[in-house]
């Protein structure tokens, strides 16, 4: 994965030049401001590890030894502080986290004035206590370890609870690097502080959670260690029961809409390889499914790879679940459109040296490409997690899912029909939730009489395999089809067979395949 980029959250006055809206604060708790252009850190005061082991130059590396106690100034017994592995040196306290194999690889160090530290390998934490609990009913996520342990303690330890390796200001990106165990629970119950902290990154959470599965709890104190401490342990877990569904803001009224509704429709950036093409769609855009059709053997997967080629190399980050073949094949297929060799079909076009520096070069200055390792995999919930995770974890944009007919295999049950309309539904509420741009690619059914879509038939909406709901919930939907007159030949002719956006449909161009370069491109650029 990517090394995580700050995220914007929102805009705030700025204190020092006094603008009212010029200050950006961003989820790893830096700001900026873009007036006075001051830049601020988040402080984090250090103990002085030199007073614990003199020689400083091991100190990062090693970590510390201790022992299990109870900690009778916030109410923790030495039960819990042995089930969490909570240490005790001199005096200091040191949480000990552990990567997800459940090896110890840092510890957060506490002292008596509440000055901290992280010693090990801060990059490999996961979220506390999260080796004690792999999946369940409940997942209860607090801002602090003693928070965590507090509410473990109270609750028999029966509901799995941890907490943020580094707290409420960069809460998001712990959410996302910890997204696949998260994403194990039914309910993930965020119980973070009572302050203003705490509760703007509760709500920024909840954001990133999957629509239905967060859920906030309030407490009456600033946090659960102090719902302890003041005999009120019982409100901790009436704040788990009572955690109210996390519902994001949604409804407006026509007033809030008029700027809105004034403002001009802005021509899409992300444009299909394709001229005629853009010319009817205006591009591609996000919070839209495409859906690509042809007959078999036609060139779907040529088409949606010269797309991904085309996206990625305009800059943008792409996630590619190519279910009918390998990832090998799938970045062959890639280096090969860059290279205009078909290095898919003949590989000695091209020595292993030729296909590495053409790989660099494709990547060069671009973001990685993600594929989906699918090898006995294809569960539509599963396949639906992994968008989840490209999109909230890596920021991917665009989804290329090649197909639908196979990741229906996978669902229990027989009727075809109704698998597609339950997975489109899926596919379509994952669009929207995430505001991601899908290009799905889908079979037809053969057309009635002798002649197929592979010998020129011409296709029709209506003949998508299995479902009317892919027509339906689809935004675009492409066909690639022969050249009626030259069934055998390399030519192919793009039809619009729906456009939501603009409702012009139609021939969109005609594109020829070249066996020697793999590339399936517009005839005005075949020479």
């Amino acid at each position: 994965m990517e090394a995580h980029k700050s995220i914007e959250l929102r805009k705030e006055p700025c204190e020092d030049c006094g603008s009212s809206d010029a200050l950006g604060v961003y989820d790893d708790g830096h700001t900026h401001c873009y007036s006075c252009n001051k830049t601020t850190q988040p402080t984090l005061k250090k103990v002085d590890l030199k007073t614990i082991q003199p020689k400083s130059n091991t100190f990062k590396k090693e970590l510390l030894k201790g022992e299990i106690k109870s900690l009778k100034h916030r109410g923790l017994n030495e039960e819990t502080c042995r089930k969490f592995g909570y240490l005790i040196h001199k005096d200091l306290e040191l949480a000990v986290y552990r990567d997800k194999n459940g090896k110890a690889v840092a510890q957060k160090v506490r002292d008596k004035d509440k000055n901290f530290t992280i010693i090990g390998d801060a990059s490999k934490m996961t979220l506390y206590g999260s080796h004690l609990w792999s999946t369940g009913k409940k997942l209860v996520i607090a801002e602090g370890e003693i928070d965590a342990m507090t509410i473990s303690q109270v609750q028999g330890h029966k509901w799995a609870t941890v907490s943020l390796p580094t707290g409420a200001a960069s809460a998001a990106n712990s959410i996302k690097k910890n997204w696949d165990y998260i994403l194990g629970f039914d309910e993930i119950i965020l119980m973070f502080d009572m302050d203003d902290a705490g509760q703007k990154a509760v709500h920024i959470v909840a954001e990133l959670l999957p629509v239905g599965r967060a859920k906030i709890a309030n407490l009456p104190y600033k946090d659960a260690n102090e719902c302890l401490m003041k005999g009120k342990a019982n409100e901790i877990i009436t704040a788990i029961f009572q955690a109210r569904s996390f519902r994001p803001d949604g409804i407006i009224g026509s007033h809030d809409l008029k700027s809105e509704m004034l403002k001009e429709d802005e021509q899409s950036l992300v444009s299909y390889p394709y001229p005629r093409l853009n010319d009817i769609t205006k591009g591609l855009r996000t919070s839209e499914l495409v859906t690509v059709c042809a007959g078999s053997g036609i060139g779907k997967s040529t088409l949606v790879r010269e797309i991904a080629y085309s996206l990625h190399q305009s800059g943008e980050k792409i996630g590619m679940i190519m279910l009918e073949e390998s990832n090998r094949r799938t970045m062959l297929g890639l280096v090969g459109i860059h290279m205009s060799k078909n290095i898919t079909v003949d590989r000695s076009m091209a020595n292993q040296e030729e296909v590495n520096d053409a790989y660099e070069s494709m990547v060069k200055d671009k973001a990685e490409v993600f594929l989906y390792d699918h090898f006995g995999s294809s569960d539509v919930e599963l396949i639906c997690s992994r968008i989840q995770y490209m999109s909230k974890a890596l920021d991917i944009k665009w989804v290329i899912l090649d197909h639908i007919s196979i990741m229906i295999s996978g669902m229990d049950g027989g009727d075809e029909r109704k698998m597609i309309d339950r997975a489109m539904t899926k596919l379509r509420t994952l669009v929207q939730e995430l505001d991601i741009g899908l290009i799905l690619v889908s079979h037809l059914r053969r057309p009635e009489g002798d002649k197929g879509h592979e010998d020129g038939a011409k296709v029709r909406l209506g003949q998508l395999r299995g479902s009317h709901a892919i027509a339906q919930l689809s935004d675009i939907c492409l066909s690639l089809q022969v050249d009626p007159e030259d069934s055998d030949g390399d030519s192919r002719f793009i039809h619009v067979l729906k456009n939501r956006f603009t409702g012009e449909t139609g021939h969109a161009g005609g594109v020829s395949y070249n066996r020697d370069t793999g590339r399936l491109l517009p005839q005005s650029e075949i020479f």
